[in-house]
């Protein structure tokens, strides 16, 4: 770099680098070449402000450097550079240091210097610092413009502290939509969802990160009515707004209004991003809409965008919960990035469809690649493990998570464990794992083992273990219908009804079972003893037939479970009319002879149908594919995937 007959200001103006900077400075201080304070102004800038800058050694000329830090603004900048790139342990010390230094040098912070302030603590969530700045700036006497105040907010905000941020907010002279996006976020960060709504109802003007916050918290924590609410009445709908409204429904179990949303999204001419795509494929999942999400992978191919990571595991996810895992796999080999997400929505569907020792391959597959695997990885194999009744690999892989990797073990791990214990008819052991369990265990993980009480008929424990969940979590319907089953199967009628008034007294809301049936690209969804579909007559008439036919090779309704004082012709029928059999049926009237079934269910498919079922393949020699709230059940010949382990 060439130093002679050039003003010092055009040498550091030529710079484009830090690397660049530090040399010029290093020749001008070896050759002893005076150079004015104002010359390093612009290293001070660059390297405190430049992503690819040097904070520290904008500091160390501050410091150093008496004559260069002359200027409230120098100062000013370095702390605004700590704001952005020091994390919590750094920002502290260094920023203190710097206002060490401008008290020496007697220069009063002004209010850009506590903006700057204000935001580093919000970045690193300093709330202890950020308190002692807001007191300096109380008793400076400082006359607050609204930026300062903004930054008080926000920071208030983002440390959780909503009185302290709501109180600055009401004593402010001057708030504009800063201010109130800035109230908004905190509320909406902290889950206060309805005080977010409420001071966005009440906001005078409104700009597009209020419109988007609002609709994003809104979504997120699952109040999708207020959400359609906001979103009808946006101005303007952004491509971020349909991404918060699509992705919302898709994550709150409303995947026909998610596939709707993106319908509307497209004939308004808005071009989908990979994050609507993924959102898109998750509805079609969960509705077991085959033809629709093979619609979308044609849409994909057809607009030629880019299958990354993420959308290459939701096609991979789509097609496994729709029972076409051999597609998913396809989908698989082809993808050209694999990662962790990648591989475990692959283990995961393996081991959903039956084909657990696949999956574990593929998990030593991917561990052999050098990728690590992360707890998400760990359920799906440890589901796989459960499947299929492996003990000794399922604790093999539930020790190696901490003794090899490092995962700590969630209390979505230890209900594998718990689930995989009690489908092998290990419910001692269950329970004395529970019991040994660091954590304490929830109620997910005390329904596992009260599910495998009732599979194996263990009266006594399924009772002790039933009823401590109907104390403890008492909104969840599944636990009461549990226990008075296991009750009814016991011959304890009695105490079985006395579950279910206590349900009607606590008025817990019942989730009912529902079957899902894709035809011609129309889903179709169907309760048990629903006569609410146009062709119910037709239904009815046709799953009759069916059984006539089974009932020729042995088919007995399974009825122990109905325990009311009713005939057993009526327990029959009570069993008869379960929604995947209406589904079943439906299928059997609108899809070609010979193709597969596939159907949806959103709870365990019941003894009684899968035995129906199996006779069903066999005697009408039809491919039936059920996906139940665990696994796939494919049935084909009289037998099922799951060896009748489920």
């Amino acid at each position: 770099m060439f130093l002679h007959n050039l003003p010092f200001t055009s040498i550091f103006h030529r710079c484009k680098s830090i690397k660049q900077f530090k040399e010029a400075h290093s020749q001008l201080v070896v050759r002893g070449l005076n150079h004015p304070p104002a010359s390093l102004r612009p290293i001070i800038s660059f390297s405190a402000l430049d992503p690819s800058g040097d904070t520290n050694y904008a500091i160390l000329l501050l410091l150093f450097r008496t004559s260069v830090a002359s200027s409230v603004f120098l100062f000013n900048t370095v702390i605004r550079g700590l704001a952005r790139s020091h994390g919590r342990r750094t920002f502290a010390p260094s920023s203190l240091l710097v206002l060490n230094r401008m008290a020496e040098l007697n220069l009063a912070p002004n209010n850009f210097t506590f903006t700057f302030l204000f935001q580093g603590c919000s970045n690193c969530c300093a709330f202890d610092l950020g308190r002692q700045f807001h007191g300096v700036l109380v008793k400076s006497f400082l006359d607050m413009d609204v930026f300062v105040r903004n930054s008080v907010i926000q920071f208030y905000s983002v440390c959780g502290e909503l009185d302290d941020a709501r109180r600055v907010f009401d004593e402010s002279d001057e708030v504009d939509v800063v201010s109130w996006n800035s109230m908004i976020n905190g509320y909406a960060r902290n889950g206060h969802v309805s005080a977010a709504l409420i001071m966005f109802d009440k906001m005078p003007n409104r700009n597009d990160v209020s419109w988007n916050s609002v609709l994003g918290a809104l979504a997120k924590f699952g109040f999708l009515d207020d959400a359609y609410r906001v979103f009808l009445e946006m101005p303007r709908r952004s491509l971020v707004s349909w991404v918060v409204m699509i992705s919302g429904c898709a994550q709150n179990g409303r995947p026909k209004e998610a596939l709707a949303l993106f319908r509307e999204m497209l004939l308004s001419h808005q071009e989908p991003n990979s994050a609507i795509l993924v959102s898109v494929l998750s509805a079609c999942s969960q509705l077991g809409a085959l033809d629709y999400g093979n619609w979308v992978y044609s849409y994909v191919q057809k607009k030629r965008v880019k299958i990354d990571s993420l959308l290459s595991a939701g096609l991979i996810d789509l097609y496994a919960k729709c029972g076409s895992i051999d597609l998913a796999m396809q989908v698989f080999s082809s993808s050209k990035n694999k990662c962790v997400s990648t591989y475990t929505a692959a283990i995961s569907g393996l081991a959903m469809n039956g084909r657990s020792k696949e999956a574990l391959q593929l998990f030593e597959d991917m561990k052999a690649e050098g990728i690590s695997p992360d707890s998400i990885s760990y359920i799906a194999v440890l589901s796989a493990c459960s499947h299929e009744g492996w003990v000794d690999k399922g604790f093999h892989y539930f020790n190696s998570m901490s003794d090899v990797c490092g995962i700590r073990p969630e209390l979505d791990h230890y209900a594998c464990m718990v689930d995989l214990l009690g489908r092998a008819s290990l419910l001692e052991e269950a329970e004395r794992f529970i019991a040994s369990m660091p954590i304490k265990p929830d109620s997910a993980i005390w329904g596992a083992l009260l599910g495998a009480c009732r599979v194996h008929g263990n009266a006594e424990m399924g009772q002790r273990v039933g009823n401590l969940l109907i104390h403890s979590d008492q909104k969840d319907d599944g636990r009461y219908i549990l226990l008075s089953n296991i009750y009814a199967e016991s011959m304890k009628g009695e105490d079985a009804e006395e579950v279910r008034k206590t349900l009607r007294k606590r008025k817990v809301k019942r989730v009912p079972g529902y079957s899902l049936i894709e035809v011609d690209g129309f889903v179709h969804e169907f309760l048990a003893g629903d006569r609410s579909h146009e062709k119910t007559e037709e239904i009815y008439h046709m799953w009759d037939e069916i059984v006539k036919e089974i009932k020729k090779f042995g088919y007995s309704a399974e009825t122990r479970a109905v325990m009311f004082d009713i005939e057993e012709e009526e327990k029959e029928t009570f069993v008869g009319y379960h929604s995947e059999k209406l589904a079943l049926a439906f299928g059997f009237m609108y899809t070609k002879r010979g193709s597969l079934i596939r159907i949806v269910k959103n709870i365990r498919i019941c003894n009684d149908c899968h035995s129906a079922f199996k006779l069903v393949s066999k005697v009408f020699k039809r491919k039936i594919a059920v996906r139940d709230r665990k696994r796939y059940h494919h049935f084909e010949d009289g037998h099922c995937s799951c060896m009748d382990y489920w």
